[in-house]
């Protein structure tokens, strides 16, 4: 099995089950994730599984739709809810030589959906991954 299918198989496992320890073991310590809920970058590990957990406790019937792989470069197609309003949105995740988690890239429509994330990730993360 190639370290990209490894690290799908234990993305979709970790998201289903919120195991986050789980997630924590195939995100790299050099971690960073850019979100449009944030003005800037979340860098290193604590902060990045700290934001994928209280996402992952704000997204409602999370369903992944399509995948799309290039070497250590992948998108992840979704659509989910946030307090009712509906969006959808990608994953672009770049791994490491290890086949962890350096990167992720979050890009999420409609604005009002956007809006909706934004707000509820807000009030679980103040203080937390500024």
């Amino acid at each position: 099995m190639s370290k990209t299918d490894t690290f799908l198989k234990t993305w979709h496992k970790a998201v289903q089950t919120s195991d986050m320890a789980l997630l924590n073991s195939i995100v790299a310590e050099d971690a960073a994730l850019l979100s449009p809920a944030f003005w800037k970058p979340r860098e290193g590990r604590d902060k990045v599984v700290t934001v994928l957990k209280a996402v992952s406790e704000t997204f409602e019937n999370l369903t992944y739709t399509k995948e799309w792989v290039d070497g250590d470069e992948l998108i992840l197609e979704f659509s989910t809810s946030v307090g009712g309003k509906q969006l959808k949105g990608i994953d672009r995740i770049t791994l490491n030589a290890d086949g962890k988690l350096k990167e992720i890239e979050v890009m999420i429509r409609p604005m009002n959906g956007l809006m909706a994330l934004a707000a509820a990730l807000n009030d679980k993360l103040t203080g937390l991954v500024e």
